[in-house]
């Protein structure tokens, strides 16, 4: 009986994001996440379903287990040549949010082109991105080094450039007067991170990317912008009665870099973080109750 009330009060929408962010960010390895769920999530939450419905998404699916379990490159991620994935998620009631079915539509940027709305003498390769950009309804921009430079020099200045564009658009435009932004910070299982998952605007934005996260509420008023942390990969063990908070990151021993080449460490040991949460807030404007997702 309960089953079949949740599922009269499943609702349809569809949504266009555009995810955006600098390079190494994880962007690809979070969608390879999405599409490869484990079996430790559909346990946890019958019901959840995600389904390819675009060419891109079916060749992303094929190459998850390699992007996730090897460090594995997806091909797709040049500039000029920005996959697009449409998947539908079926996502079951938790607490205080009912279930609700997402029809996605999700262009993956090169970090490049984020990079680029910081640096003056690419402006033209900028607009080039721009109009594609506004065309969207939402935005997910992902984040990931914390560094002052970085902040000062390429975050806040690229998140500046865009929300005035953005602003001067709307100008003209009422539709870009509704479009939401997720701020994500993304591999979130880093030891120095992982405390802070639960309020990432607190304990993340705020401390740690002060001058981007001064430019973000400057521009954009609270109704349209929220703070998220999210983890492809995931701790080693953080239910009841387990506690091992070490990455489930593989980190290579050849003087590569584990940023680039990341892999699972123990694939059973497999629980992604924060990977629906931010769709879910774009798609319907409710916070998704549930941290685990």
């Amino acid at each position: 009986m309960t089953q079949s009330i949740i599922l009269k009060k499943q609702q349809a929408t569809g949504n266009d994001i555009r995810i955006i962010g600098s390079r190494k960010s994880g962007k690809t390895t979070y969608l390879a996440s999405l599409l490869r769920l484990p079996d430790e999530l559909k346990r946890q939450f019958p019901g959840l379903k995600i389904t390819p419905t675009s060419d891109d998404a079916e060749e992303l699916i094929a190459a998850a287990q390699n992007i996730l379990e090897k460090g594995a490159v997806f091909p797709g991620t040049d500039i000029g040549d920005e996959p697009y994935f449409s998947f539908q998620i079926e996502i079951p009631s938790s607490r205080n949010s009912p279930g609700i079915t997402l029809n996605l539509n999700v262009k993956d940027y090169a970090g490049e082109t984020f990079e680029c709305a910081a640096t003056p003498h690419q402006s033209s390769d900028f607009e080039e991105y721009l109009e594609d950009w506004l065309s969207a309804q939402s935005w997910m921009i992902m984040l990931t080094d914390w560094e002052a430079t970085n902040d000062k020099k390429i975050y806040a200045p690229a998140l500046n450039k865009l929300l005035t564009e953005l602003s001067e658009q709307a100008g003209v435009n009422e539709t870009f007067k509704k479009l939401r932004v997720a701020v994500v910070i993304s591999k979130c299982e880093r030891g120095e991170l992982w405390p802070c998952r639960l309020d990432a605007e607190e304990d993340l934005f705020k401390v740690r990317l002060k001058e981007t996260y001064k430019v973000l509420k400057e521009k954009l008023p609270p109704s349209r912008l929220r703070f998220f942390a999210c983890s492809s990969f995931g701790v080693m063990a953080d239910s009841y009665g387990q506690h091992d908070p070490r990455p489930n990151r593989y980190i290579p021993d050849d003087g590569s870099s584990a940023e680039f080449i990341a892999h699972l460490r123990d694939v059973d040991a497999w629980k992604p973080f924060g990977l629906i949460s931010p769709l879910y807030w774009l798609s319907t404007g409710r916070v998704f109750h549930d941290e685990r997702l």
